[in-house]
């Protein structure tokens, strides 16, 4: 019962200090994609505690999630103590994005094509959308002020849905060992 509340506890601390993060990261969209591997630090250093004690906390013991959150911690330590890798970790993320949604239009694409044999319409739709993507992702290569920009607001309301993410999980912490019981 005690570490069932100190579960609850930590992981309402790290709710609440993750919204946080997400609101600093809405208010200022151009630093926090200056500050992706600080952010990313934070998270990883964050969710790897939060996973480590979860998985150890629970009656059988989850040696490979244990295992995972400090791994995880640890990649959250090099990236707040690496300026090195912060580095790489800001400038390679624009390319990440344009190269992420250019796949994913690429996927739209082809998948609208076997779909419009089925639906015309819907297939349409997707080849339209998968265009579009690809468009998109010309412009996030293209232009790398407005992905900057664009990054850190989805970099932002990530986390805010993460953080909120993590209180309901704090309240829902007690329920769970009441419904299995």
């Amino acid at each position: 019962m005690k570490t069932t509340k100190a579960i609850k506890i930590i992981t309402w601390i790290t709710g609440i200090l993750t919204i946080l993060l997400g609101f600093y990261a809405v208010a200022r969209p151009m630093r926090t994609f200056l500050s992706i591997g600080w952010i990313l630090g934070i998270l990883f250093l964050f969710n790897g505690i939060e996973l480590a004690i979860l998985s150890l906390s629970k009656e059988k013991k989850e040696i490979g999630s244990c295992i995972l959150g400090v791994i995880e911690g640890l990649a959250g330590v090099i990236l707040l103590f690496s300026g090195l890798q912060r580095f790489i970790t800001d400038i390679m993320i624009t390319y990440v994005v344009g190269g992420s949604i250019l796949i994913y239009g690429i996927f739209q694409i082809v998948g609208g094509l076997k779909i419009f044999k089925f639906s015309k319409g819907k297939g349409i739709l997707a080849i339209i959308c998968g265009v579009l993507s690809v468009i998109v992702s010309i412009l996030v290569f293209t232009h790398p002020i407005l992905t900057m920009f664009s990054v850190g607001y989805i970099i932002a309301f990530s986390v805010l849905m993460q953080g909120i993410n993590m209180i309901v999980l704090a309240l829902n912490i007690g329920k769970m060992d009441k419904v299995e019981g």
